[in-house]
């Protein structure tokens, strides 16, 4: 009797297993594949300069929270469209992946650009250091 219970279940279990995540609505107020792009971009760069800033994980995540609102305030995004779509994103792991390689491609070009201004600012004797062109590039 136990086996043919247990038999059950496991016949259940199984059935239930899917290979695939549980799909959000694309119609649920998606964010744009471009905009998301960019939005992410920006909370890279946040989360690089306050990792770098702060050492306090307390006061990290208070700051990442203050800052990641401004970042969405300034693209028009409420945390709730964030979320769904980033939800949404992550149930479309090849469109997630695209989206990061964007994101990648974006802050190298961004690195490069940052490289030959450093080396321009050394040659020039004006040394400003890199967090100007990454904090100018928060503020678009």
């Amino acid at each position: 009797m136990l086996s043919k219970g247990l038999l059950f279940v496991l016949i259940c279990l199984l059935a239930s297993c899917r290979d695939e995540v549980k799909g959000f609505n694309s119609s649920d107020n998606l964010i744009p594949r471009d905009t998301m792009v960019m939005l992410i971009k920006d909370m890279s760069l946040l989360e690089s300069h306050v990792q770098m800033k702060y050492i306090q994980v307390n006061r990290y995540h208070k700051t990442m929270k203050k800052s990641g609102d401004l970042i969405l305030k300034k693209y028009q995004i409420s945390p709730e469209r964030y979320e769904s779509s980033m939800n949404y994103y992550g149930s479309h792991q090849e469109e997630m992946q695209s989206i990061y390689s964007q994101v990648l491609d974006s802050l190298n070009r961004m690195s490069n650009q940052i490289d030959i201004k450093d080396t321009t600012l050394q040659m020039d004797g004006n040394n400003k250091g890199p967090f100007g062109l990454v904090k100018r590039e928060l503020k678009k």
